[in-house]
């Protein structure tokens, strides 16, 4: 390749990457002043720093300068940032990865501009341990004062503070036996208000480095109550239950300071066990959309939908809808042909599902195919990414399995297509399935059923 040339092949449209080198988890999502602020974990040469971007609608970013950069203490990891209104400041928390002890430690930095410079507490770090997992900051409001949830490798950690600075641990929260497949990062906590009732409960959200329903690292969460001192999940929901059944959706936190108390999440598309191996130039990691959360009642239990936020509508174009349409058994029909980016809904009436499989093929070049596949009387969708493209790893390939509720009036899928990503979701975002995959060609979109017909309410596609 001639020097200076970018080869942005796998680069997604729609979705936020840094221009190059290396990012993961993002970091101290906050809305300050009109602008929804995007930090994010930046490895450059080894060098962890906080990458920046900044938007104002959740869909256009602006990449910034890096905001927080390594120093003498040690590497800048993974952290929250919050606004301080008493001070007219933007506060970010983040855990040093300590050059010399090689302990973890958490640090503090402060921010009158915006976000655009940070000066560093001359007292960091602010708080340590002994705990050989002790990091990633998720810092909130709570009444009259800020309360901290971070990582304690087996469980997550709550402080509680008065000034930002000083820190006194209140509580922990493990979970039961079962939610323990792996070391738990990137907590978070948040109040949400449950559709319906207008009950107000608490979610705690954590990201698991293994063992995932797909394998490797996903996130679970927890819904329970927190009265400013302890989170104890409900009864029924000590195990906690999976986010994201896909591949490639991690360290997810939600946003600080939203207007109108919107839950909006964002996340690492990736996964830790092929990070390092994924074919792309100069970039290596993405994120997912924007997601906005809601908290439902179901079957006694509490659980969290997502969809994408609905600013990214403003990307749609050339609107293809279909209605009412009767597919035969073992047909195929084709929506759509050489398409890098696009939107899919499609609605089914449960009781006309008379397949026994029924889903969506999408060739990504000879022989090579993205499969998404249903099934009614299994109550599942698999999702088969084993020959969709480039497979740079051997745990890349692989079919996935979610549950699906078969019981409601209606099936709905919403399916995000975006160069190198994949966003799915089932039943108004009660299930979801995130995976990456690396196409030899453009996209081409076919409905099929097979071993019975079924009815197609609504088919809708969108460039």
């Amino acid at each position: 390749m001639p020097k200076g040339v970018k080869m942005e092949k796998y680069r997604p449209k729609i979705h936020f990457s840094a221009e190059d080198y290396i990012i993961n988890d993002p970091n101290g999502l906050v809305y300050y002043k009109g602008e929804y602020h995007l930090f994010h974990q930046y490895n450059i040469n080894e060098q962890i720093y906080w990458g920046h971007a900044v938007s104002k609608d959740l869909v256009h970013w602006k990449r910034l300068p890096k905001a927080i950069a390594p120093d003498k203490i040690g590497q800048i990891w993974s952290g929250s940032a919050v606004v301080d209104e008493e001070n007219q400041r933007m506060v970010a928390f983040f855990t040093y990865s300590e050059h010399e002890t090689k302990r973890q430690s958490q640090g503090v930095a402060f921010s009158y501009d915006k976000g655009r410079t940070w000066e560093k507490y001359s007292g960091n770090p602010i708080l340590t341990d002994s705990r050989e997992d002790f990091r990633d900051p998720k810092v909130f409001r709570y009444e009259e004062k800020w309360v901290m949830i971070l990582s304690g490798g087996d469980c997550v950690l709550l402080y509680e503070s008065k000034d930002l600075i000083h820190w006194n641990q209140i509580s922990s929260f493990k979970g039961n036996q079962e939610s323990h497949t792996g070391v738990w990062e990137c907590p978070d906590l948040f109040p949400m208000i449950v559709e319906t009732t207008e009950e107000k409960k608490w979610v705690l959200t954590v990201s698991v480095n293994d063992g995932s329903p797909a394998g490797g690292t996903g996130m679970q969460y927890f819904v329970g109550e927190f009265d400013g001192q302890k989170f104890i999940a409900d009864s029924n929901q000590e195990k906690g239950l999976w986010i994201d059944y896909g591949k490639d959706f991690y360290a997810g936190v939600t946003w600080n300071h939203v207007p109108k108390d919107r839950r909006l999440m964002i996340a690492w598309a990736d996964n830790w066990q092929y990070r390092d191996y994924l074919p792309t130039s100069p970039f290596k990691g993405q994120m997912s959309c924007v997601r906005e959360l809601k908290l439902v009642q179901k079957e006694k239990k509490y659980i969290l939908k997502q969809l994408p936020v609905k600013e990214m509508e403003c990307l749609r174009t050339n609107k293809h809808e279909m209605k009412n349409i009767k597919m035969g058994a073992d047909e195929e029909w084709t929506l759509c042909d050489k398409k890098e980016v696009l939107e899919l809904d499609i609605s089914y009436p449960i009781e006309k599902i008379h397949a026994q499989t029924f889903g969506i093929k999408i060739s990504t070049g000879k022989n090579r195919q993205f499969e998404i596949v249903f099934c009614k009387e299994k109550q599942c969708c698999f999702v088969d990414r084993t020959t969709a493209g480039v497979n740079p790893h051997d745990k890349f390939a692989g079919k996935y399995k979610a549950p699906v509720d078969f019981t409601q009036e209606f099936l709905t899928i919403k399916l995000l297509m975006d160069v190198s990503q994949s966003e799915l979701f089932i039943n108004n975002g009660e299930v979801v399935m995130s995976n990456l995959l690396f196409p030899e060609d453009f996209y081409k979109v076919k409905l099929f059923a097979t071993g019975g017909d079924l009815v197609i309410e609504k088919s809708i596609i969108y460039e």
